[in-house]
């Protein structure tokens, strides 16, 4: 058992004052029943007195404990009401914020919710647009295709070229005469140059000469007056021009100095390569159709299957292979 202030109880403390003051008011009443003698009935009396003034004094301190406990208490709950008052207030104040940001997320939602069923409206306009576009598409390649087949029907088919081993042995020919094709043409194109050179520089020898003449006649006109049958009196001819003729000696000698050029168009014979210059036997009624197809798919698309020879727009660049051949002839 704890010692010091702790030793009694917490009940026996707070009721022994009462018992004690109960008990001494007991004691002396019994006593004064008791006694018959004066003076220790007026003791008796005056303790009795006493104890009354301790439990008068008594009940004066538990009244005010009670009374500072119900002021602490009253303090306390006033306290509490305060706090609650202001914590409903702070409340309220974060009830009215997230009213107002409920508010403000439900309009966005709601805008949001339009844009997605404006794009989901237009999203579903343009599957109906691709649809109906790839169904007429496909209802115009079907028709085409059904055109395509009745005209190859009254159509008469063009004549095939037979490949025959003459065939490839003038394709053989025309390849081999491409590079002196290009020689000719470069030798041609020379020639043309340097007459064209020989005539400016005559031109202005004849025009140099014809002022000197002009000058020698006036001349001779305003001092002794010849006469018009003298030598002086003549005007000297103008130099013949000279003309250049293509010979293969002037091709053999200007070809290896000259530097290779870019043909854009070079005559290679009458071989047809692709068979497009047969004549076809096409009648009136083929002509016809064609007319019918070009205007329903279009005159580009009715000419994709055509094979367009395109040998005249070559512009591929020619090589002298000489000095390869030659340098390989020598490594071997």
């Amino acid at each position: 058992m704890s010692r010091g202030r702790h030793r009694h109880s917490q009940p026996l403390h707070r009721l022994l004052p009462p018992l004690t003051v109960a008990g001494s008011a007991v004691l002396f009443a019994a006593g004064a029943w008791a006694v018959s003698d004066p003076v220790v009935l007026r003791a008796i009396a005056a303790a009795a007195a006493a104890a009354a003034c301790g439990g008068a004094l008594l009940l004066r301190g538990w009244d005010r404990s009670a009374g500072r406990r119900v002021a602490e208490l009253e303090t306390a709950r006033v306290r509490d009401e305060w706090r609650t008052d202001e914590r409903i207030a702070e409340l309220e104040i974060d009830l009215d914020d997230s009213r107002e940001l409920r508010g403000r997320l439900e309009n966005k939602l709601r805008t949001k919710r339009a844009e997605l069923a404006r794009l989901r409206t237009e999203h579903a306009d343009l599957l109906r647009r691709y649809a109906t576009a790839e169904s007429e598409r496909a209802s115009a390649l079907e028709k085409r295709r059904q055109l395509a087949i009745e005209a190859a029907a009254g159509s008469v088919s063009a004549p095939a070229m037979a490949l025959v081993p003459e065939t490839f042995l003038r394709a053989d020919e025309a390849l081999r005469n491409l590079s002196r094709n290009a020689a000719r043409q470069q030798a041609l194109r020379t020639v043309e140059e340097a007459r064209r050179r020989d005539v400016e520089h005559s031109g202005e020898g004849d025009e140099h000469q014809g002022r000197h003449a002009a000058a020698d006649a006036s001349g001779s006109g305003s001092g002794s007056g010849d006469k018009p049958g003298s030598p002086a009196g003549r005007q000297p001819a103008p130099l013949p021009v000279r003309e250049h003729r293509l010979v293969p000696a002037v091709a053999a000698a200007v070809l290896p100095y000259a530097k290779p050029q870019r043909n854009a168009s070079r005559a290679q014979g009458g071989f047809d390569f692709f068979g497009t210059q047969t004549p076809k036997a096409l009648g009136p009624g083929t002509t016809h159709a064609q007319d019918d197809i070009a205007d329903v798919v279009g005159d580009e698309a009715l000419a994709d299957a055509k094979i367009i020879d395109l040998t005249v727009h070559d512009e591929t660049e020619q090589m002298d292979l000489r000095d390869l051949r030659e340098l390989r002839a020598k490594s071997s």
